[in-house]
């Protein structure tokens, strides 16, 4: 009777080439991690099982794993999010938080929140500088109906609040809430689920 996992090689190593070229543009050391690990998790649970309505253990457990193309995307998703965690790039950072916000509500809300942080703050940067250009146009207003802040024309209705300290409250008030949402959405991140937790899930799957 042939060894189960001598049966797995050929697929598995079908698999896990074009899962390569899925992880094309990741560090070749970290693909090549990630492959090791992949294959070690399949031959140990092909090995296991036993044939299922004819079709091999190995091709059992290919799709129960998904397809290379789906994850490939968990493995590209997980170098981004490492990426957004180790610097403070805010354009990072959205994009991590736009791929978890279109698999989990809770990605969604961290998604809001960053949207609406880093609007607040370039708004009041945006004001802070436009203010020597345009002085009349330029500020925060308040009147019966609302709160303005930013570029209208024609001037708005109403008095206006802070004047020309809305440069140094803009640049520093601006400037807080890009590095707090920053911040905030970098420990965020850390609740994002990692693509290998999927693959290792495989030596419970089945039992």
């Amino acid at each position: 009777m042939s060894d189960p996992t001598e049966r797995a090689r050929d697929p598995v190593d079908s698999y896990l080439a074009a899962l390569r070229e899925q992880l094309a543009g990741l560090p070749a050391d970290e693909v090549d991690e990630i492959l090791r690990e992949l294959r070690g998790h399949i031959v140990e649970r092909a090995a296991g099982r036993d044939s299922e309505r004819g079709r091999p253990p190995v091709e059992q457990v290919l799709r129960e794993l998904g397809t290379p193309e789906e994850i490939g995307s968990l493995y590209r998703a997980d170098a981004l999010v490492a990426r957004a965690r180790a610097g403070f790039s805010p354009a990072l950072i959205i994009r991590a938080t736009i791929r978890w916000g279109t698999r989990t509500v809770l990605g969604f809300l961290a998604f809001l929140t960053g949207v609406a942080g880093y609007a607040l703050g370039g708004a009041l940067i945006v004001c802070a500088l436009l203010k020597p250009i345009f002085p009349t146009h330029v500020g925060l207003w308040i009147n019966s109906h609302n709160v303005l802040l930013g570029a209208e024309v024609p001037r708005p209705q109403g008095p206006e609040l802070l004047g020309w300290w809305i440069i140094p409250y803009g640049l520093a008030v601006g400037s807080a809430f890009i590095l707090g949402i920053t911040v905030f959405l970098r420990w965020m991140l850390r609740f994002i689920p990692r693509a290998s937790r999927r693959a290792a899930s495989l030596g419970m799957s089945g039992q």
